[in-house]
Formats: C-alpha cells, sequence, structure tokens
C-alpha cells in the first residue's frame, strides 16, 4: 500500500495556490502535501473493505428484481470516492493545519501494520478466483505456475503461454463437438414477435449438466453494436471495485443492458447478473475482451457459466499487458510531453496528455472488443455441443497463472532471525528465498482458500482477518 498520488495531487495544488501570496513555492507545497498521501491511501484502504460487503447486498436485491438498487451498489465505490474528494478538497481548502494534524495523531504501528496488510491482501482475490476454477487436474499446474513464477521468474504472460501449450497436449486429442449444421433449429434468426417467449425445445448442455438458454438469437447486426456499447461501458470498470470481488459487481453493471436485451425472460436475466457478480480482475482497456466473448457465446445458447473458466483465464494475462502498456509506456510518454510543453508556458501542455491518452486508450477499447467478439462468435459456434475440454483447459492456464502471481504479487515476508550456536545470525525469510522462494504467499492463499470452500467463509471476513493479521504481526515485529 504505496502513498498515493492523489492526496499530494490535491493538496498540494490547493497549498500552492491559496498561500502563493505568502512565498509558498512549488516545492514546498510539494513536501507539506506529502503526509495527505498517507492518509488518503488510508481512506481508500477503508472504502474498498467497506464495499466489500456490496455484492452480497447486491445478489439480493436482484433476486428481488430490485434492479435499480443493484445498479446503486454496483456504483456505490464511486459514489463514496466522490464524498470523500468533496470533503477532502474543501477540508484542504479551508483546513489545511488541522488535516495536517489529523495526519500527524494516527499512530505509526497502524499505518506500517495496515501498510503490511495491504501487501497482503491480493491474496484474498487469488483465493476467490481459485475456488471458482479448481479441479484435481488443476494441482499440477498450480505447482507449475508457482516454480515458473518463483524459481525461474517468468513474467505472468510467459506462465500463461506455457501452460497453455501444456493443458492444449493435455486436451488436445480429445473430441470437441462441431456447431450445428447451416440451417439447423438453432442456427437461423428468428422473429422479434417471438422474443421473450421460452423456447420448448431448450435442453441441457451435457458438459456442464446446466439449462441452455431457450429463446431466439437476437440479429448479429444488433448484437454487435450491443457488443460495442458494452465495450465503451468500460470506462466504468471501477465503480464498485472492493476487495470482495474486486470488479466483479461492475462487470454485472456494464453487461446489465446487453442481459436485458438478449435474456429470453426475466429468471435468465437474474441468473447472468448473479452468475456475472464473481471474481473480476482485468485492465479496462482489454476488458472488451471478455465482454464481447460473453456476450457472443450467450447469444449463441451458452450460458454466461459455460465461458466463465475461459474469461477467468484471460484475465491474468490481460491485466498485465494491460496495465504494462498502459501505466508503464503510454502515461509516461503523454505525460512526459505534456509536461515539457507546461514548463515552456503552452496550455496545450495538458490539452495533448488528455487527448492524446484517451484517444489511443478509447481505440484500444474498440480494437479489443472486435477481436473478442470474433474469438467469442468462432468459439460459440464450434463448441456448443462440448464445452468441456475448452473449459478444462482453461482452468489449467487459470490455475498456474493464479499461482504465479500469488508468488509475485502477495508482499508476504518474515522479520525473524535465529542466533545460532556460535553467535551466527540466521535471518529465516532469507532461508526461505533459498529454498522456497515466494512460498509463504502461495501457503497463505491455500489458507484462504481452504477457509472458503471448506468453511465457506465470506470475502468480508478473510478481508477483515487479513487486515488484523497484519497490523497484529507487523507490531509485533514478526513480518516486515
Amino acid at each position: 500500500m504505496p502513498p498515493n498520488p492523489a492526496g499530494p495531487g490535491i493538496v498540494g495544488t490547493i497549498i500552492a495556490i491559496t498561500m502563493k501570496g505568502k512565498g509558498m513555492s512549488l516545492e514546498a507545497a510539494l513536501a507539506l502535501s506529502f503526509p495527505f498521501a498517507v492518509i488518503i491511501q488510508l481512506f481508500i484502504t477503508g472504502i474498498y473493505t467497506v464495499s466489500t460487503g456490496f455484492a452480497a447486498r447486491a445478489e439480493q436485491e436482484v433476486e428481488k428484481g430490485n434492479y435499480r438498487r443493484f445498479r446503486l451498489l454496483a456504483n456505490g465505490t464511486l459514489l463514496m470516492f466522490v464524498a470523500m474528494g468533496f470533503i477532502l478538497g474543501f477540508g484542504a481548502a479551508f483546513q489545511v493545519k488541522g488535516l495536517e494534524r489529523l495526519v500527524g495523531a494516527i499512530p505509526q504501528w497502524l499505518t506500517e501494520g495496515l501498510g503490511t496488510a495491504g501487501k497482503i491482501l491480493p491474496a484474498v482475490g487469488f483465493a476467490v478466483i481459485l475456488s471458482a476454477m479448481a479441479r484435481w487436474d488443476t494441482i499440477p499446474f498450480l505447482a507449475l505456475g508457482y516454480v515458473m513464477a518463483a524459481y525461474l521468474k517468468l513474467p505472468v504472460l510467459a506462465v500463461a503461454l506455457a501452460s497453455a501449450a501444456l493443458s492444449w497436449i493435455a486436451y488436445g486429442k480429445r473430441p470437441i463437438a462441431e456447431g450445428p449444421e447451416k440451417g439447423g433449429e438453432e442456427d437461423g434468426n428468428r422473429g422479434e414477435g417471438q422474443r421473450g417467449k421460452p423456447d420448448d425445445k431448450s435442453r441441457v448442455d451435457e458438459s456442464f449438466g446446466r439449462e441452455r438458454l431457450g429463446g431466439p438469437r437476437i440479429p448479429e447486426p444488433e448484437l454487435r453494436r450491443l457488443s460495442k456499447k458494452t465495450a465503451l461501458r468500460a470506462y466504468f470498470l471501477q465503480n464498485g471495485y472492493n476487495y470482495g470481488n474486486y470488479e466483479g459487481l461492475s462487470y454485472a453493471n456494464i453487461m446489465f443492458p446487453a442481459f436485458c436485451r438478449i435474456c429470453a425472460n426475466e429468471a435468465q436475466l437474474r441468473r447472468e447478473l448473479k452468475d456475472s457478480m464473481g471474481y473480476c480482475s482485468v485492465n479496462p482497456n482489454f476488458l472488451p475482451i471478455l465482454t464481447s466473448i460473453h456476450l457472443a457465446a450467450l447469444n449463441r445458447g451458452i450460458p454466461g457459466r459455460g465461458t466463465r473458466d475461459i474469461r477467468l483465464a484471460l484475465m491474468g494475462p490481460l491485466a498485465g499487458v494491460g496495465d504494462s502498456l498502459v501505466q508503464f509506456c503510454l502515461a509516461p510518454v503523454f505525460s512526459t510531453i505534456g509536461a515539457a510543453m507546461t514548463q515552456e508556458g503552452l496550455i496545450l501542455g495538458p490539452v495533448v496528455f488528455l487527448l492524446g491518452m484517451n484517444g489511443l486508450l478509447l481505440a484500444m477499447k474498440l480494437s479489443s472488443e472486435k477481436v473478442g467478439y470474433r474469438l467469442g462468435a468462432s468459439l460459440a459456434e464450434r463448441l456448443k455441443g462440448s464445452m468441456d475440454p475448452l473449459s478444462g483447459a482453461a482452468r489449467m492456464v487459470g490455475a498456474a497463472v493464479i499461482a504465479g502471481l500469488a508468488a509475485n504479487c502477495v508482499d508476504l515476508r518474515l522479520d525473524l532471525a535465529l542466533a545460532g550456536v556460535q553467535g551466527e545470525v540466521l535471518e529465516v525469510q532469507g532461508f526461505l528465498d533459498m529454498l522456497l522462494p515466494g512460498a509463504l504467499p502461495v501457503a497463505y492463499m491455500g489458507i484462504l482458500f481452504y477457509l472458503i470452500r471448506k468453511r465457506k467463509w465470506g470475502t468480508h471476513s478473510l478481508v477483515a482477518m487479513t487486515l488484523v493479521l497484519g497490523v497484529l504481526l507487523k507490531t509485533a515485529g514478526i513480518l516486515l
């Protein structure tokens, strides 16, 4: 949990403007604003923790058919941020010294403990997604992902590609059913007058044992327009972010208008919405790949549960590539250009940054929608009869990626040392790094997985336990 740049960005700017006539320099304003980077991060952590319960409440509202409250909950994180920003902005403008005293009143042990807990919290999300896809056949891939990430130091994309190759070998010889012949009963677009009526010939997908969607398909041109509109709604992916299912609640909200058009009846609409509220963590600019796959398959009779494993397996690589491309490539380039122009006194500096950056991000969303739609349509037509091989392969890839992410992204380290007989000191963490690097984060994720699967713990309880453990063990000097 590093200090958040929004603190210096908001408060530092206010101090520089309001105290300019009192001799306040830009450098001094920046230095004075640093404590607010800490307090804002604490507020953000608190909001993400409080909003963890929104997902369960949203499911209840969907079951009742109260979609207005569902959408309100799906935007709850954003609303809390708006309130926090409003209070912080006016508070910083009128009570700068009071806010500084508030930051100084926070005990150091609490700040450091929450910082340690924040480094461990990603393990909760990894355990949640693992609980959704773990089977006996994925255990070897969990070990494979851990070895590649911890010992070989491979990035997440390499882990995904290697595990995909091995899963291809595992499932490559299994027969995959082709889609229906053209002109068949499920292929043609039926009349609009039948929309909303259940299909008497709706069947059960033998691969999953789940009811397949009945009802007519909407025409392909309309579906494509619907997919593009859904892709543009990716801007709302952070509106319901929480430590429970991360972006899962927002994902369901983004898909809601499309579900209303595709689902044949309200029972299917409720089922699809609840199934979409599972774990989701992906870069917003590559989200359209997932949404378009979902919609293309759904319109061809494959429910969301049928493509869930595929979408889960894609999240890790898409998040890694998207975050790296946007945060470490595009953002530095355009911010450097804009800052250089601004230092020369050109007001167009911020304009170049905003238009250039957002223009490219919009192009990425539309391009990824096109890729995902083609992939989803192809998969749905070929695999309508049997998606078990592809789903199994996706679970294998996803398990390997999750193990690799846990080893690299969960910062759980011991601050213990053992004294030897001759006075030498053995650092426990250093010994573990030589023997089993990254084992503690993976082990903690395994404990959380057990609590979810066997003890039926909710994500709110897991987050609270992680925060308390982080503060206590850091204060006791056990964790770094």
